[in-house]
């Protein structure tokens, strides 16, 4: 892959989805990149009919979850010596590491990683990146992942990404590329940002089709006369927010625009509801400073825990707070996940793909109620 220079005539001319990067084709409606006939033959930059539905109706039915066919790409990736892309979010770390493929990359004991850290955008500008990359590949190393070069990027605000390629080239040795990730980190937005500057050199098309011997969609793009980048499906999270919810609920969720953060002064016995989809009660300690962290578009309300789980119930009916999931009906579909803290330190308690709660700790008790299928964990302050 090389950027586009001027009076290059060789490009080949071939139309695909500005969304996810697969060629449009009108042909058939259950293969990749489908597009009507009409719109395909316009001269304008169109998204397939997949992409479209998730981005204007929030539909998307075709996610899967970490299984054996992606472990079999993963085992493919080893024999071929490729080069893993492992793209993360920088706001919800622990939303983006799916067990399964630290399980694979572990049993493959695969070391040719690459992990990108996107949407450095949506983090205060006054976070440290280098206590980002620190504390990121401190969890990786928890998880028995070193990886060869861990960077912070922004597909959308384009930071870092002419990185991105010339880090790819220097670390590949000339190999095959895999990009992976959980569904929505952008993985698809960070291919598209690259294949806007993406000239081919090669005889050979972009296409999109199944992995071989898999049921995975992979979008495979020619590199060189020998090797490609595959991008493969968005890998399904059963532990985040995200998918515990429904996609309508994502616009509210995922942060769009550079995070607000929301600092209370908290005494013991005191709560705070998080649209209807969590609730942190300060059961005991002394007075403490909580900087909740989570998109500008989620409703906080603060209360006292006594009266907490009624005003929960009465948000849930009334809807007078975002997000209101219709998958929640009572406080008691929340599981509760209980907390001493230790005596010291700056942590945070994070639900993934969802809030960050940051606070100095001083041997505080803290009850946190989310989906019981979200993981809700204890752990350093992640960002300053």
């Amino acid at each position: 892959m090389r950027p586009k220079t001027s009076g290059v005539t060789s490009e080949i001319k071939i139309k695909r989805c500005y969304g996810c990067g697969a060629i449009l084709q009108s042909n058939n409606k259950r293969e990749a990149g489908y597009i009507d006939k009409e719109h395909l033959e316009s001269s304008e930059e169109h998204l397939c009919q997949r992409c479209y539905r998730l981005r204007h109706y929030n539909e998307d039915n075709q996610v899967p979850a970490f299984n054996e066919d992606f472990h079999k790409i993963l085992q493919r990736a080893k024999e071929k010596e490729a080069l893993i892309v492992w793209v993360l979010d920088t706001f919800s770390l622990c939303g983006s590491l799916e067990e399964g493929m630290i399980t694979s990359l572990n049993e493959l004991q695969i070391s040719k990683v690459f992990v990108i850290l996107n949407k450095r955008d949506v983090l205060p500008k006054s976070f440290n990146e280098e206590k980002i990359l620190a504390h990121t590949k401190s969890v990786l190393a928890k998880s028995g992942i070193t990886p060869l070069e861990t960077l912070i990027i922004s597909s959308l605000k384009n930071y870092n990404l002419d990185d991105v390629m010339s880090t790819i080239e220097r670390l590949r040795g000339g190999k095959d590329v895999y990009f992976m990730g959980v569904s929505q980190v952008g993985k698809s937005s960070i291919i598209n940002c690259l294949l806007k500057n993406y000239q081919n050199k090669t005889d050979k098309l972009i296409t999109t089709s199944s992995f071989p011997g898999t049921t995975i969609d992979v979008i495979k793009i020619p590199l060189d006369k020998n090797s490609y980048i595959y991008d493969t499906a968005g890998i399904f999270n059963s532990r985040s927010m995200i998918n515990n919810v429904e996609r309508n609920i994502l616009k509210y969720i995922i942060p769009r625009n550079e995070i607000n953060l929301r600092t209370y002064q908290v005494k013991e016995e005191q709560s705070f509801l998080l649209g209807t989809l969590a609730k942190i009660d300060f059961v005991k300690g002394p007075n403490t400073n909580f900087t909740i962290v989570c998109a500008n578009t989620v409703d906080v309300q603060r209360t006292k825990l006594a009266k907490s789980n009624a005003t929960f119930n009465s948000f849930v009916v009334t809807k007078e707070t975002k997000p209101v999931s219709t998958l929640i009906t009572d406080i008691k579909d929340l599981k509760q996940n209980h907390f001493e803290l230790p005596n010291s330190g700056s942590v945070a308690i994070q639900i993934a793909g969802f809030a960050v709660i940051i606070l100095e700790a001083n041997n505080q008790v803290i009850d946190v109620y989310a989906p019981s299928k979200v993981l809700v964990n204890l752990g350093s302050n992640p960002w300053y």
